[in-house]
């Protein structure tokens, strides 16, 4: 079986993202954006963050993607719905 990366990628509301980094587990990948490792919140600019999980080869389409979204209260990031504006793209970290 083909290993299996997990991206994490920060997304601004107008749908500007990034991809800044990649773990080899979801639990990694989950305490970088929670704890907003590397300040990857940027100070409020980029409010939602996910995590896609990527398998090697062309045009991977079939993504588990698990979004958080940015607690002011709690100043950490936190899970959430994925947002509705976001609900007919894909993709988000490669490809």
């Amino acid at each position: 079986m083909a290993d299996i990366i997990y991206t994490v990628v920060t997304v601004q509301h107008n749908e500007k993202d990034r991809c800044v980094g990649w773990f080899p587990n979801k639990e990694d990948a989950t305490e970088v954006i929670v704890e907003n490792h590397g300040d990857i919140n940027e100070c409020g600019y980029y409010p939602y963050a996910l995590i896609e999980s990527v398998k090697p080869g062309l045009y991977n389409c079939d993504r588990e993607e698990i979004w958080f979204k940015w607690d002011d209260d709690k100043n950490q990031y936190i899970k959430c719905d994925k947002p509705d504006n976001f609900k007919n793209s894909i993709c988000y970290s490669m490809g």
